[in-house]
Parts: structure tokens; C-alpha cells; sequence
């Protein structure tokens, strides 16, 4: 996993780092090239000068000159005693093996100047009016700030300036694959001068937690790298068939397996962000530290995600998913965990969680996380439920073939619940949680659950089953029942659900249900803000109508009538009277028929909720 190191750097030691590092970037404006310049001694100025005359560089918007071979200049200095702190950052930038200029328009720094939220949603959020929630109004403009061509585009929007400005990172790392230019030790340093160091890119970038986090995050999604199973990372699965003796609480290590997986999680390097000290007071700074550790926890959680999305369903079993939550429990004393086993599901009537696993040969587990704040131990927890489907074939009403084995994603959720407790336990946040990690395998065999059965759910409630690839409502409903035992606040699902959801919203925005306005409306914030949006869907009614069964208290499918939403009424009846969520991210946790394509949504909006919620603990 790469990472970020700050370095608060004056002139005796702000290239320090630069002996290691691989490339580094120099963030330029044409107004902004000669005081650059100034920095690398004469030698060194001129070939450089020369490379940008023979590319045509001048330092405008999307212009790209990589400059390698700047060591052979390394022996060109003359002593200079009136400029000797010139003179040793030339001699250090002479180290550096490859330095890539890179221009930007400084209309991007100025993008604080757009909304870095949806007022309207600040706005509904005081609210727990269901007629006030006007879901128009979240459109933003049609001449957003992601076509911006001038700093007049970018003020006329109603777009985020965080989504505007990762946006434009986006661009630059994919510029810097496209040069042949590695993420692996990358540096970014401010060249400025006295004069200069106000609107020196990096200095601003750094001067502003969204410019910063925009630069982080694309940085680790451009360096993210699963590498696999090929050759030495091979290994056979750990997880036992299931057996009538089966304890999770006692799940068996398997050595082997376990380094594989290890082994899959890229080390690649460090991106090195060099500040001038001189220019940020003492409150700057700690805001600066913050947000690196803030979007590091961000990356670390959305990483270990991935990765487990991305593992094939012979290794990522529901025994595995509980050993890693186990292992999350002793990785931080503020987080215990409990496994019911499939014995404890059966006593506790998880009928229609068991149905979905009962074809399978591995066992049903459901890891329950416990993340407790110091002072907090009496508060009503945050729900947090996660589907872990580790494969869905579909079950009797069998899925296509084609793009089966993208089925893997299936407990995309579950992989957020456990990232999402992993980054809040580092970053400490004042707020208790509970992730539940609903974890079973949609298999077929003569034990299968069929069409047509009758299953009387953890709540009590009867639902006729219409297909057996509904399996995740049944998975979460009995989950969601299940959790009204611990007092939350409120109760939040994410679940690769429905296709309908792709359909409707393609891979841009999460499908959002809610039967709470004021938790809608939080989350709606949460996503602008976090640069990871959801879309909220109705669930009047008049779409109950749809799963009404003759025989049961419900169907687990509707009948003509559009699925995601159908699977949000579902659910919504076994949340009852507490204040519930459901987060479909079928479309947006990874791209449908597309290998290693997890992203590691939604936990930027949910790590983005949950820091709201804690600073509101605080207060």
C-alpha cells in the first residue's frame, strides 16, 4: 500500500528526502516558471530551458516536460557565499533522477471559491419534514465545474470544489502513467521564493484541507495495485467445508494462506509532500496533519477493501471475512468483536439468512464489531451492516454465465463495514459503532433454497420467495431485525443489491433509501462533501403494493415493478420505527463486468457521516 509523508521543510532541508525519491513534480504556472527555475543552478537552468523550448513548454493548464539526467550537472556548481542556500538546494535538486513540470491553471486554487457543499442539503438536513425533502434540488448546474475552461466557468457553478479539484488530479497522475512515471517515491516540493510563496501550487494545495484530500485520494486510487495470485502468491483456500461441529469463534489460521493474502497487498511507496515551514502558522500546520492522516486512514480502509473484493470466492469465504474481523478486534483495543456462528443463527431464527446460505459447503458466519468511544459506552451506537455474499450464483434462479464470476464483488459491503470501523478506530472518532457483517454463499445443491418456499424471518414476518437472486434482502433483512436489539441511533445497510440500481444510476452515484428525511439528508451532505455522491429514491407507499404476496406477508421480488426500489420497501419493513438507511452500491462498489474494478465506495461518505456524528459528540 502506498502512503503519504509530510515534511515540513525550510531551505537547509527541503529537498532531504529527494535522494530516494523516484520523480519529483513540480506543480507550475507560466507567471511561476523563472522563480522555479531559480532554484536549480546555472547548468542545470539552461538544459532544462532547452528541453522546454524543444517541447513546446510554457508552463500552461495540462502541459506535461519530463526532465531526467539532471545528475550530469551535478559537479557543475561554483561556490557561491551570498547565495549558499541556493546554492545546497541546487546541488540537492541534482539528486533528484527525474523531475516532471507540470502546469496548472491557478483557476483550480481558486475553486474554494464554488460551493464545496450543497447548501439545499445543509438545509434539508434541519429538517424532518418528508414534504420538505425536494430531490431536484440536489441537480447540480449542466456546465458543471468538471468542463470548466476559465476561472469565470468555475465561479458560475454550483459544483463542488472537491470533486472539480480531484478531478484535475485525476488528469495529472494519469499524465504521469502515460510518461512512464511511476507513483512509487514521488515527490512534490515547493519551489517558491519570498516573493513567490503565496501562490506556489504546492504551498496552496497544502494551504487548503479540499485541495489537499482531492490530491491525496487521487494519488492513492492512480497507485493503488492488487497483484494477485500468480506463481509464488498462489495458495489454496483456507476455509473448511462446513461440518455439524463448526464454531467461527474458534476459526482455524492456515499459515499459508494468510502470507499469500498478505502478499497481495502491494508495498509500492511513498509520495513525499515538502512544505515551506516559514509559510503556515502552527493551526495550519496541525490542519495540514490532519488531513493527511484523516485521507491516510481514508486510503488504508478503502484499500483493505478492495483487496478483499477482489480475492476469488474459494479463498474469501464467510469463514475468512470473520477471521479478518477477528483480526481487526485485536488490532485495536477500542474494538471487540463477536461471531454467531450457524448454531447461534438457527436459535436466533435467522431463517431467511440461512435460507440464502443453505446450498453452500461453507458456513453461514455473521461477525458483530463493537467500536466504543471513551465516554460513550451508554450511547446508542450507529449501525453499520454490511452484505457479505462471497459468491452469488444465483441459486436455483441462476444467474447468466457470462459475467458470473464478477460475482465475487457480492460482499463489496461487507469489505466497507470492516474498512470503515478499521479508519474509524484510527482516526479515534468520539462515537460508538456496531458493524454487522452479513456473510454467506449463494450456492446451489439439494439443500437449496427454492421458488415459491415460505420463510418465517428473524422478526417474525412471513415472505414468499419469488427468486432465489434476491438474496441479499433476505441476508439483510434478518440483519437489520436482528440489530433494533442494540438501541442504535440509527441503522445503516450497503449492499451490491440490485442491478435495477446500475440501470437507474449507472456507476456514478450510490441508490439511497431512507425512511428518515434528516438521515437522508445527512448522507446526501455527506457524499458532496466527501466527493462521493448518493441519490436518494422514494419508497412511497404505492411501490409496497409490488411485493404483496397471497400467501405470505410478503414476496422477496416484485412484480412489474422497478427492483431497486422494491428491494428498498422490503428492507424498509424490518427497520420498523427506527431511523434506517440503505445504501445500494451494486453500481458504484465496483464496475459490472469489469475485473479488479472494486473502488472502495461508500466509504468516503460513510467515514465523511461519521466524522460529522462525532463532531457533533463532541460539542
Amino acid at each position: 500500500m502506498i502512503k503519504a509523508n509530510l515534511i515540513w521543510a525550510n531551505e537547509s532541508n527541503k529537498v532531504q528526502t529527494l535522494d530516494d525519491s523516484d520523480c519529483l513534480l513540480i506543480l507550475t504556472m507560466p507567471e511561476l516558471l523563472a522563480s522555479q527555475l531559480f532554484h536549480f543552478s546555472t547548468p542545470a537552468k539552461t538544459y532544462i530551458e532547452q528541453i522546454f523550448d524543444d517541447e513546446g513548454f510554457a508552463g500552461n493548464k495540462g502541459q506535461c516536460v519530463l526532465v531526467q539526467g539532471l545528475k550530469a550537472f551535478k559537479t557543475s556548481y561554483i561556490p557561491d557565499t551570498e547565495n549558499s542556500g541556493k546554492n545546497k538546494i541546487s546541488q540537492q535538486l541534482a539528486e533528484v533522477k527525474r523531475v516532471l513540470f507540470y502546469g496548472v491553471d491557478f483557476a483550480l486554487f481558486e475553486a474554494s471559491d464554488a460551493p464545496n457543499v450543497s447548501s439545499r442539503a445543509s438545509t434539508l438536513s434541519k429538517t424532518n419534514d418528508p414534504s420538505m425533502v425536494n430531490r431536484s434540488s440536489y441537480v447540480s448546474d449542466s456546465n458543471s465545474a468538471f468542463y470548466s475552461k476559465s476561472t469565470s466557468d468555475l465561479k458560475q457553478t454550483n459544483a463542488p470544489a472537491f470533486r472539480y479539484l480531484e478531478q484535475q488530479f485525476d488528469a495529472l497522475f494519469k499524465k504521469l502513467k502515460s510518461v512512464s512515471v511511476t507513483l512509487e517515491k514521488l515527490s512534490f516540493m515547493a519551489l517558491s521564493t519570498i516573493e513567490t510563496a503565496s501562490n506556489d501550487p504546492v504551498n496552496t494545495i497544502a494551504s487548503h484541507p479540499q485541495f489537499l484530500s482531492a490530491l491525496l485520494r487521487s494519488y492513492f486510487k492512480h497507485g493503488y495495485h492488487f497483484m494477485g495470485y500468480k506463481t509464488n502468491n498462489r495458495s489454496v483456500s483456507s476455509s473448511r467445508a462446513r461440518d455439524g461441529n463448526n464454531n467461527a469463534n474458534s476459526v482455524e489460521k492456515n499459515a499459508a494462506t494468510n502470507e499469500a493474502i498478505n502478499q497481495a497487498i502491494d508495498i509500492r511507496g511513498t509520495l513525499s509532500l515538502a512544505l515551506d515551514a516559514k509559510h503556515f502558522n502552527n493551526a495550519q500546520k496541525r490542519l495540514v496533519s490532519h488531513t493527511i492522516r484523516y485521507v491516510s486512514a481514508l486510503n488504508a480502509a478503502m484499500t483493505w477493501a478492495k483487496d478483499l473484493a477482489h480475492m476469488p470466492a474459494n479463498l474469501c469465504t464467510p469463514d475468512y471475512l470473520a477471521e479478518q474481523a477477528q483480526h481487526l478486534a485485536q488490532t485495536f483495543n477500542t474494538v471487540s468483536c463477536d461471531i454467531l456462528n450457524e448454531s447461534a443463527l438457527k436459535q436466533l431464527g435467522m431463517n431467511g439468512y440461512l435460507a440464502v446460505n443453505a446450498g453452500s459447503q461453507f458456513a453461514a458466519t455473521m461477525p458483530i464489531l463493537r467500536y466504543t468511544a471513551k465516554g460513550l459506552e451508554n450511547s446508542p451506537p450507529v449501525v453499520l451492516i454490511g452484505k457479505g455474499v462471497t459468491f452469488d450464483s444465483g441459486g436455483i434462479t441462476l444467474k447468466r454465465s457470462p459475467d458470473m464470476r464478477h460475482m465475487i464483488y457480492d460482499m463489496a459491503g461487507a469489505g466497507c463495514v470492516l474498512g470503515v470501523i478499521q479508519a474509524v478506530a484510527t482516526l479515534g472518532l468520539n462515537i460508538n459503532i456496531v458493524g454487522i457483517v452479513a456473510s454467506a454463499d449463494n450456492a446451489i445443491d439439494g439443500k437449496a433454497y427454492r421458488p415459491g418456499d415460505i420463510i418465517t424471518m428473524h422478526s417474525g414476518k412471513t415472505v414468499e420467495i419469488m427468486s432465489t437472486d434476491a438474496e441479499g434482502r433476505m441476508l439483510m433483512a434478518d440483519a437489520i431485525s436482528y440489530a433494533k436489539q442494540f438501541s442504535p441511533s440509527v441503522i445503516i445497510d450497503i449492499a451490491t443489491l440490485t442491478g435495477a440500481a446500475i440501470s437507474a444510476l449507472g456507476h456514478k452515484a450510490t441508490a439511497l433509501f431512507s425512511n428518515a428525511p434528516a438521515l437522508e439528508s445527512a448522507l446526501v451532505e455527506a457524499g458532496e462533501l466527501a466527493n462521493d455522491r448518493c441519490w436518494p429514491f422514494p419508497l412511497w407507499p404505492e411501490y409496497q403494493d409490488a411485493i404483496t404476496s397471497q400467501h405470505a406477508d410478503m414476496m422477496n421480488a416484485g412484480i412489474n415493478s422497478p427492483g431497486a426500489i422494491s428491494a428498498g420497501c422490503f428492507l424498509s419493513r424490518f427497520a420498523d420505527g427506527t431511523p434506517w438507511a440503505h445504501l445500494d452500491v451494486a453500481g458504484t462498489a465496483f464496475t459490472y463486468t469489469k475485473s479488479l474494478s472494486a473502488t472502495g465506495r461508500p466509504i468516503p461518505l460513510l467515514l465523511s457521516y461519521l466524522s460529522s456524528c462525532a463532531v457533533k459528540n463532541n460539542q
